[in-house]
């Protein structure tokens, strides 16, 4: 399954700010749209976040 997480970058350190896996029945193409509408609804409520494979520094270990 894929995972994509919205991270924030502040001081040099990363923080995750969500976590979104692929559903079965989704498609790949609905999941990338599903991720862009999230990044959209995060800018408005003020939070600087980018679209990353990997989780932040907070939720490695």
């Amino acid at each position: 399954m894929s995972t994509t997480y919205l991270n924030t970058k502040s001081r040099g350190i990363t923080k995750t700010v969500a976590e979104f896996t692929k559903q079965d029945n989704q498609s790949n193409r609905e999941f990338r749209e599903f991720i862009k509408e999230q990044v959209v609804e995060h800018r408005k409520e003020g939070m600087d976040v980018f679209k990353s494979p990997r989780p932040g520094d907070d939720q490695k270990n």
